[in-house]
């Protein structure tokens, strides 16, 4: 099917394949596994298509829906500038799937119908019991969940199985060695034993000096640290429920009207209070029902002769949402169990219990409680949820009418936000100042109030908007703009960021001061006695667990490298030095070697065919590029990045 890997060619071709990638791996990382490089290579860098190559074409529109259906669930989508910045990452993975596909089908690989039908039965959702959920409820699923039509979805699914086969042909000469095993074995399950003195750097800070030009050194070199974003401030008027109930009456009129009009919600069906003990007989022999029934007639007997029905159904039914409840299940209407239970239900009377209930799962004994005939609630039954509902519509209605009265006239005159609101009876307030995804002062959290937030003019009026707490008419009350800040402004901050740099610096140092004498010649924990250092000794930890659950055995290569008795160099473990001297080693239990060996193989073989794939993605990419098959417009992409971070502009 596919000619390139076609019979003899196909192992010569792999053996050349993986020679190429694993070279490349091997200088350094040659290929960068990285988003698109610069450079303009499109011939047209005013057109609006951001990546070409051949008769595919990637457009800033087509971007921006992937964007926006990526991040549609998250709050990074809310922000343009970080939009801006995941928008070449995205483009990148978007002309990698496509290169991809092309040079699949270019090498003859194919998905056959039957294929793509097999995929789409096993797809989640569209097959029950094995079963094909059918044609409508596929497309129904496909157009509402996916947001997509068939043929699109069989398209993706159809790419998604080409891109598979293409990488299976790649990948599949890569193997893993029984030495790589073994080793990875070994490096899994050898132990260390240390002692060690850590250098904290926090115990550091109050020995750093701090200058005014040592200060200000600082600072400049780290301005950008330090760049304050946009914040705004609004003025608002919030109209609450409480504001217009006062306003609001419902008469007995309104009340009766709306009775006579909704009777059918006022219509109570027949319901049954009940209880019940269960005895599962699923699956069960003929033998075994007998058992399970003889049990259920004993039961039976008991509450016949005057036994507690809640403790005997707490003690024997096996129903696990009732049973600790007594056996309580509630009131149940016509339709909400089985026939069998129902029908006997319904003709016991309150305080009644049922024989011996027999069902497709099981043997029921039931007991009723209270009745319910069916009936109309009386309008006097109903009259406080009436006027509860009648009042919280006219409430509602009351606080739209007046937001919309107060936008209107704002809106007209926002140089006069306050007098307008004042001749409303409205109160306005000012926010402080917040930043983008902040919460807004005295408003809370609120994605649309945030986009409305930074998009509004100084001293524009926006639509109403209804939070929790109530409908809210904002007007941009200041903006100030993204800034890097003087000195002065910051200097707390700065002079905190500056002990802790420094103070890495003297704990380094303190760190270094030590390991160079013991290496000279001292002894480890006698030498630390002298110094005020305190010496700590490991339990026994192998590479992926921690030490005293604050430093990660990954960290500790050397405990591992050095013999017994032998002391590392200075050691970063996060923010800290750490020194330390190997106690003793524990080798592998090669009685486990067996055991691990199967996983051990299959992580290593999945996670080399995984960087071999993308090795190989990365290095078709580049060579598209350079062949100038494939085309990236980075004035269009400027253009669209821009765009975001305009938008608060």
């Amino acid at each position: 099917m596919y000619r390139f890997f076609r019979g003899k060619n196909r192992q010569k071709t792999m053996k050349y394949l993986l020679i190429f990638f694993l070279g490349i791996v091997s200088v350094g990382m040659v290929v960068t596994l990285a988003p698109l490089p610069s450079g303009d290579t499109s011939a047209n860098p005013s057109s609006n298509v951001l990546a070409s190559m051949g008769d595919f074409q990637i457009t800033t529109q087509d971007l921006q829906k992937q964007l926006s259906t990526r991040f549609a669930q998250s709050p990074l989508g809310n922000n343009p500038q970080l939009m801006a910045q995941f928008a070449p990452n995205v483009l990148d993975s978007m002309v990698l799937d496509q290169i991809i596909v092309q040079e699949a089908e270019r090498e003859g690989l194919e998905v056959s119908d039957a294929e793509l039908e097999k995929a789409i039965r096993s797809y989640p959702g569209l097959s029950q019991n094995g079963q094909f959920v059918g044609m409508t409820q596929y497309q129904a699923m496909v157009e509402q969940a996916m947001n997509m039509t068939v043929p699109q979805f069989e398209s993706q699914l159809r790419e998604g199985l080409l891109t598979e086969k293409l990488r299976d042909v790649i990948t599949d000469a890569v193997q893993v060695s029984p030495a790589e095993v073994h080793q990875e074995f070994v490096q899994r399950n050898e132990k260390a034993k240390i002692d060690y003195v850590l250098f904290n750097s926090s115990d550091f800070t109050k020995d750093v000096q701090v200058s005014p030009s040592q200060l200000d050194a600082y600072f400049a070199t780290n301005k950008d640290k330090y760049t304050q974003p946009e914040e705004r401030s609004l003025r608002y008027v919030l109209i609450d429920a409480d504001h217009v109930r006062p306003t609001v009456q419902v008469s007995d009129d309104e009340m009766r009207n709306y009775y006579t009009q909704h009777l059918n919600d006022y219509r109570v069906p027949d319901e049954v209070k009940m209880s019940q003990i269960l005895f599962k007989t699923g699956g069960k022999t003929p033998d075994e029902v007998a058992k399970i029934r003889q049990t259920a007639q004993d039961v039976l007997t008991q509450i016949q002769k005057g036994g507690d029905f809640a403790d005997l159904a707490k003690k024997n039914s096996e129903d696990t949402t009732s049973a600790q409840k007594g056996g309580d299940v509630g009131w149940i209407q016509h339709g909400q169990t089985v026939q069998q239970v129902e029908s006997v239900a319904f003709s016991l009377q309150p305080g009644q219990t049922s024989g011996l209930i027999t069902t497709d799962y099981g043997i029921v004994i039931i007991k009723v409680f209270e009745k319910q005939t069916a009936h109309v609630q009386s309008f006097e039954a109903s009259r406080a949820g009436i006027e509860n509902t009648l009042q919280k519509d006219k409430v509602d209605s009351a606080m739209s009418q007046l937001a919309d009265q107060f936008s209107t006239a704002a809106k007209a005159d926002p140089q006069h936000f306050n007098q307008v609101a004042a001749k409303l009876g409205l109160q306005v307030q000012t926010t402080g100042l917040f930043r983008p995804n902040a919460p807004i002062p005295d408003l809370g959290i609120s994605q649309g109030l945030q986009a409305l937030a930074f998009q509004l003019q100084t001293n524009q009026v926006g639509d109403p908007l209804t939070l929790p707490k109530g409908i809210v008419i904002v007007q941009l009350a200041d903006d100030v703009a993204a800034h890097t800040p003087k000195l002065d402004e910051v200097r707390p901050q700065v002079e905190q960021d500056y002990r802790t740099e420094q103070s890495k610096v003297i704990a380094e140092e303190k760190a270094k001061e030590f390991a160079d004498k013991v290496k000279n010649g001292g002894d480890f924990k006698k030498l630390a006695q002298s110094m005020g250092l305190t010496v700590k000794e490991s339990k026994d930890f192998a590479r992926q667990e921690t030490v005293d659950n604050l430093i990660s055995g990954n960290e500790l290569g050397e405990a591992f490298a050095l013999q017994p008795g032998q002391t590392s160099g200075v050691i970063t473990a996060g923010a800290n030095k750490l020194v330390l001297q190997v106690a003793s080693h524990t080798p592998a239990d090669e009685a486990q070697f067996a055991v691990q060996r199967t996983q051990i193989e299959q992580q290593l073989l999945d996670q080399k065919r995984s960087f071999a794939w993308e090795v190989y993605r990365q290095a078709l990419k580049q060579r598209l590029l350079k062949e100038g098959k494939l085309k990236i417009n980075q004035e269009a992409m400027k253009a669209l990045q821009a765009s975001y971070t305009n938008q608060n502009s």
